[in-house]
């Protein structure tokens, strides 16, 4: 079971930047924005020591690792990429702007605090359905011989998951902020992991302050 795990969001994309959805049926890219806070956060974490690095098969997760994957220090380090770590898929909602079906949208939610985690967008997926695909992620995290993982997934995926890292049913997803770039470290605590650090962007603004985990 891995001692630390890192969990990243990807950087800005231009869906972020426009408000639209970009859920896994859509493949875009790092804006140069998000491309800037990929390079703030290596600036910030280089000397951290990750022994694996973990993505989604969508091309803004690993774009994001990009200047880790650069660094000679970790051209032994494996990237580990997953279909599990893949955003929720939105369904009808996928490329629309939020306010289009922001109503739908709030009930979903809504719907999901209340335990009603089989509930899914039009044509999209449950919390339930990407759990299901995100779990054998999960158990090679517990059977990780590794010390320090950093993850790059994607928004929803990250809630979900940190549910799941934590023991907290999904219907919490919601008790976990984000924003691109943000980061959240879980140190091993039992069965299950601990958060130590929340939403963390400090190294968005160059002053990310603290000694490496060990």
């Amino acid at each position: 079971m891995a001692n630390f795990i890192y969990l990243l969001r990807h950087g800005q994309t231009d869906f972020n930047l426009h408000d639209l959805v970009q859920g896994s049926g859509h493949d875009t890219s790092l804006n140069e924005t998000g491309r800037r806070q990929a390079g703030l956060f290596y600036d910030a974490y280089a000397n951290e020591g990750f022994d694996t690095f973990y993505c989604s098969l969508l091309q803004r997760s690993r774009q994001t690792l990009n200047p880790f994957l650069e660094d000679p220090q970790y051209q032994n380090v494996p990237l580990l990429a997953r279909e599990g770590l893949n955003e929720f898929h939105w369904g009808d909602f996928e490329g629309r702007r939020f306010d289009e079906f922001d109503g739908i949208y709030r009930q979903l939610v809504q719907d999901w605090r209340n335990g009603q985690v089989d509930a899914a967008p039009p044509g999209g997926e449950s919390p339930n359905q990407v759990a299901n695909r995100m779990m054998p992620v999960v158990e090679e995290f517990h059977q990780s011989p590794h010390h320090k993982i950093l993850v790059c997934l994607h928004g929803r995926a990250l809630r979900l998951l940190l549910c799941m890292l934590t023991g907290q049913p999904y219907s919490a997803m919601d008790d976990f902020d984000h924003s691109n770039l943000c980061l959240y470290v879980l140190q091993k605590d039992g069965e299950h992991y601990r958060v130590i650090e929340a939403n963390r962007t400090d190294h968005l603004q160059g002053n990310r302050t603290g000694e490496a985990r060990r």
